[in-house]
Order: structure tokens, then sequence, then C-alpha cells
């Protein structure tokens, strides 16, 4: 039987740290791991091992030393009298994927961790949408209010935006070797080699959507995969029961200026109220939980054409005084 390449070992380690590998992927991994010698040589020359000693040290010891546990709470009669190298292998192997899917593999060749600075793009509230090219080629557009950040070395090794607030749209550049992902502060990461989507994640909202305009998106949470978009599909994830629903409707392009609101939350309706207009809004979180609004805002619309709107669809009453908008009650 064939062994598989690095390169393919290289994709099914990922696959197994987002936790999609199929039975058989699986079985190629664990076929991988044993294949570790039984005897010989594992480095090339003493260098090497002391090189990587180092390294490894940390990881490695903990794993060993939970093997040492297991077999001292063994009975005597099960006790083998040598400990199979292969087996040792086969959780230092372990140990080395952990340190990949937790991102700390740079230990395995970094004495040290190497600093890592970021660039910070925010779209100002009460401004036009941003649009901002990235260096890879591809492209961002920013809803106002909306923050974001990158490494400064984005494109050489990896292709990783963190979406801190808000509402973003990207353009993806197709880059088979470098995925491109967004990860929000909650946990959901949407992943892709190349397509089109928008991902809205304002802090304070319980809930996470990924809309897909064009090609294909993976989408996960801390655990597990959610599912895998394609175009006209979204995910809208629950933060407080850590469920997602998928939806097949077709989303607005807000880039144009104009905002579709389809069943939203007051608190999603106040943030954009803060953000187009810059202004604040207070009003009873209670009493604004159970309304869910439709409507449209078009980027003609002044705030108080918005707010007038609510008004008839709600029955809400407001005043609006010195850049506040405050909630006052609603008419039954």
């Amino acid at each position: 039987m064939s062994h598989p390449d690095q390169h393919t070992i290289d994709l099914l380690l990922e696959k197994h740290a987002l936790g999609i590998c199929t039975p058989e992927e699986r079985a190629i991994l664990e076929r991988w791991y044993a294949a570790f010698p039984a005897e010989g040589h594992v480095f090339h020359d003493e260098s090497e091992k002391q090189a990587m000693k180092e390294s490894l040290k940390t990881g490695i010891f903990g794993v060993i030393r939970e093997e040492k546990a297991e077999i001292s709470a063994e009975p005597l009669h099960k006790i083998p009298g040598k400990i199979p190298v292969r087996r040792v292998y086969w959780r230092a192997a372990a140990a080395i994927l952990v340190l990949i899917t937790t991102g700390s593999l740079f230990y395995l060749f970094r004495g040290k961790p190497e600093a890592v600075s970021y660039t910070e793009v925010s779209a100002p509230a009460g401004r036009n949408i941003l649009r901002v090219k990235l260096p890879d080629g591809s492209d961002m557009w920013l809803a106002p209010g909306s923050r974001l950040r990158y490494a400064s070395h984005f494109g050489e090794k990896s292709r990783d935006v963190q979406m801190v607030d808000g509402l973003a749209y990207f353009a993806v550049a197709p880059a088979a070797s470098h995925p491109f992902t967004v990860s929000t502060a909650s946990g959901i990461v949407a992943k892709v080699l190349g397509t089109e989507f928008s991902v809205k994640a304002y802090h304070g909202l319980q809930d996470v959507q990924v809309y897909v305009t064009t090609g294909m998106v993976q989408v996960s949470d801390s655990n597990h995969v959610l599912g895998v978009l394609e175009a006209g599909q979204q995910i809208v994830y629950q933060l407080a029961t850590h469920t997602a629903t998928r939806l097949d409707e077709q989303v607005d392009d807000w880039r144009q200026g104009s905002l579709l609101l389809q069943h939203v939350s007051f608190g999603e309706v106040a943030h954009i109220l803060q953000n187009r207009y810059q202004v604040r809004v207070a009003y009873d979180t209670a009493m604004m939980s159970s309304y869910r609004f439709n409507l449209r805002i078009t980027d003609k619309a002044s705030l108080e054409e918005v707010l007038e709107m609510l008004k008839d669809l709600s029955g809400m009453t407001y005043t609006l005084h010195d850049g506040q908008v405050t909630i006052t009650g609603v008419q039954q």
C-alpha cells in the first residue's frame, strides 16, 4: 500500500482539526500515525534531535506522564515488560496534533512566540460604506460603525480576518494554498477559497449571520462544522442556544446603500440607527424584546423618516433631542 504524501497528510490534519474527516480519512491518519518506526533513527542527526527536543518537550512530556500514570494504575499482572515504542509515538503524534489545532505549531519550530501586529480597519459611524482592498487582492466593504482587523503579514502564510463588530461583505481573491477565513468574537468561523459573502456580527446581539452571494462557504462554531453554504443561502446562529438555522432566501446587496431588514429585533435596529445616523438610542430592553421588524431603509431616508416607519410598525413613541433617540413607550 502506498503511503500518502505530505500534502495529503496536511489536508487531512486540517480536516481533522475542523472535525470533518470521513471514517476513511480518519483511517488514513491512523495508519500514518502507526507508521512511525518502532525501531531505528527518527532524526537525521544529533543536531536535529537536539533542536527538536526543546521545542517538543513541553507538549510531549505531559503525554508521556499521562502514559506512565495509566500504566501504574493497571493491575500488576497486566503491566507489560516494556512500553511499546509505537504507542509512545502515537501519543506524541496526538500531542503534535493538539498543538496544530490550538494554533501553537510555531512552538515546534521557534523557541518563543513570534510577536504579531495587526492592522485594524474601522468604518466611522454616520459616514458612507467603506471599501478596502486587502494585501492579497481581496476586497471588503464595511457598513458604518463596523470594525475588523487582520495580521500585518496577511496573505503570506494565511488569510485570517477577525470580525470585531458590525457588518462586512467580502469578495475573496482565489488562493487555494491559503484559505480565507473570517472569525467572530463569538467563535463563528467562515472559511472559503474564493467567493463572495457577508458576515453580520454586531457586538451585544444574540445571533451571527453568514450569507453567500457566489461560490461556497464553510461555517463552523468552536465545536464542529455547521454547514457548507452555496449561493443564495445563509446561516443564522443563535449564541444563547448554540443552534444554527439554514435559510434559502435572497438578501439585498446593502453595499448599494439600501438596507432590507427582515424579522430583526429592535436591538439590531438600534445598532443600525446608531451606526448609520451617529445617534445614541436609549430604550427599555424588556419592553422592546418581543418586537420584530421588517422594513427597508434606503440610502436617502432621514433619521426622522425611519423613526416614523418604526412608529407605524410597532406603535412605539419616542423623543429625539440633542443626538439621542429615547423610546418612551409603546401604544397598544
